[in-house]
């Protein structure tokens, strides 16, 4: 662990409190001292004239499972001042797992999160099969930042269930066997369990965790509890209006019943779920006034996601277009020109199932963005292209396609969002931030990063929340869900996970295509935000505009208190 000096800066610790001038010591990995005009003693000396200084960001809702073990510098995280991750989100884990049931589960994980499944398969050394064993192998790769993991409940249900977690409710021993289990890794330091209600396959099979019952729900809540500050993670049917309420007032109840703290998907904040919205503050303020330990997500951060058609889950519920685009690649240019496919194709794009946050029903905002022939057209919405091409929609983009190659990609026009009610929803005192779903989606966007938008549009250029109540987001009121009371805050005793950054300094960056995926695919990051230093456990991770090769970071775990 390193020994650091960060001298000169304005200090907002994480807490909300008033930011002040001081200086910072780190010695062997913790904050040691605070004061102003503190002597170096040989570490290293930052300056931080003109800038603040403030606890490491922690990245809440990650998929990086898989690139840790191939991009261990977790580009482009110790760039925006990341210094902590979190992991096995969404019901998916990569432990426990073994033989047939790890391949329909990281099967499921790389359909569901736009993962490259070659590079699972073989660049995760798979040197495990329970979650303890997982543990032990997490802390021989180091890394930027410092990680911690969900054991998922997909990954646990088929562990004890084989097949049958598909297609039906547990019986009450392989309930006590997932306890056991779950207990066992909690023991070991997952964070929690994380649930998923809500995803289907690539063949579009309801995931295992909608076969669960409250029995088995409850058993497993219970378990966490048993191990605070551990908490649960789920995904509900957040974005089905006649399933929302019904579901987080079903998992909250679950929740309150076993007295486990959760985080769900919580409030819509797009302008087109306005009508939506009171209900679900309702719902909130219900909650929380009952006494439930029940935080919603804040998506802070209004997307324009990519389209590409080398893999893609954006077309789930257009089945004839969810087979090809996740199919074999040789096929997918033949299929696109059958006939019979598309007639199929037409009849399944005209009686999908809508969403308010599907851009499929919205053509008008899909714009054709990357051509990789060079065909065209190019910068005019689908919408456009098929009424001037006089076909219908999706034989109008299966024509597109084929002529501009399968590389070619197109944009969504921004999200538009409630302003007001984000930053509502910020001042909360149980809400989580900063739900970037970094490392997944690896060609529709760059989630990793969009955290700064809180400091640059909320913060400096919008002005409609304080920096001591960014700070405080991202970082304190984030470690206090998770349990992670060693970090968060700048105190003594503290872990020295700092940043230091100039808020006239920071950019979010553009998405840019990186081809450092193995076996031969890409990704999307982003240049470099403008942090003057990223510190994991006392030692720089990023400073004078670049990475220093560190890799300090180490397993997270909840910290009793």
């Amino acid at each position: 662990m390193g020994n650091v000096l960060i001298q000169g800066g304005t200090i907002v610790d994480g807490t909300g409190a008033p930011a002040y001038v001081g200086d910072v010591r780190v010695r062997n990995g913790v904050i040691v001292e605070i004061g102003i005009g503190l002597a170096p003693e040989g570490e290293t000396v930052i300056d931080a004239s003109g800038a603040f200084v403030a606890p490491g960001i922690i990245d809440t809702h990650t998929h990086l499972d898989g690139a840790m073990w191939w991009n261990p510098e977790l580009d482009p995280l110790p760039a925006y001042g990341n210094t902590s991750m979190v992991f096995g989100n969404c019901g998916n884990s990569i432990a426990p797992l073994e033989g047939a049931q790890r391949d329909e589960i990281v099967d499921l994980l790389c359909f569901l999160e736009d993962l490259p499944l070659e590079a699972f398969e073989k660049e995760v050394p798979w040197s495990w099969k329970t979650w303890p064993e997982y543990m032990d192998a997490l802390r021989t790769q180091p890394t930027t930042v410092n990680l911690g993991g969900y054991l998922g409940h997909l990954a646990l249900r088929t562990w004890v269930m084989g097949p049958d977690a598909w297609t039906r409710a547990a019986t009450v021993d392989e309930i006590d066997t997932m306890c056991t289990i779950l207990d066992e890794g909690l023991a070991a330091g997952a964070l929690g369990l994380s649930v998923n209600h809500f995803d289907r396959d690539r063949t579009l099979r309801p995931v295992p965790g909608f076969f669960a019952g409250d029995d088995e729900y409850l058993a497993l809540f219970k378990t966490v509890a048993r191990h605070k500050p551990a908490t649960v993670q789920m995904i509900t049917r957040f974005n089905d209006p006649e399933n929302d309420q019904l579901d987080a007032q079903r998992f909250a109840g679950l929740a309150q019943e076993a007295g486990v703290r959760a985080q769900w998907p919580g409030i819509p904040m797009n302008v087109r779920d306005d009508e939506r919205r009171p209900a679900m503050w309702d719902l909130h303020t219900r909650l929380q006034e009952g006494g439930s330990d029940f935080w919603p997500a804040v998506a802070f951060k209004p997307i324009a996601p990519f389209f590409g058609f080398e893999r893609s889950i954006v077309f789930q519920r257009v089945p004839a277009w969810n087979e090809v685009l996740n199919g074999p690649a040789a096929d997918k240019l033949p299929t696109l020109a059958d006939p019979v496919w598309r007639e199929r194709a037409r009849i399944d794009w005209d009686n999908r199932t809508r969403s308010s946050l599907s851009r499929l029903d919205r053509p008008n905002e899909i714009i054709l963005a990357m051509s990789e022939t060079g065909v065209g057209p190019i910068d005019i919405t689908l919408a456009e292209y098929a009424e001037q091409s006089g076909k219908h929609i999706s034989d109008a983009l299966a024509d597109w396609v084929l002529a501009n190659g399968i590389a070619s990609l197109m944009v969504g026009t921004p999200e538009k969002l409630s302003e007001a009610d984000i930053v509502r929803a910020l001042r909360e005192p149980r809400t989580l931030a900063n739900i970037n779903d970094s490392g997944a989606h690896l060609q529709l966007f760059a989630g990793a990063g969009e955290h700064i938008y809180l400091l640059t549009h909320y913060v400096r250029d919008a002005g409609l929340i304080t920096i001591e109540e960014g700070i405080h987001a991202l970082t304190g009121r984030t470690a206090d869900f998770f349990g992670l009371n060693d970090r968060g805050t700048i105190a003594v005793g503290k872990a020295g996970d700092l940043v230091v950054f100039a808020l006239e300094e920071l950019e979010l960056r553009d998405e840019e295509r990186t081809y450092d995926v193995p076996h031969g695919t890409w990704r999307f990051t982003r240049g470099p935000a403008g942090f003057r230093a990223t510190i994991t456990a006392g030692t720089p991770t990023w400073l004078n505009g670049g990475p220093t090769g560190a890799r300090p970071g180490g397993v997270l775990r909840p910290v009793r208190i």
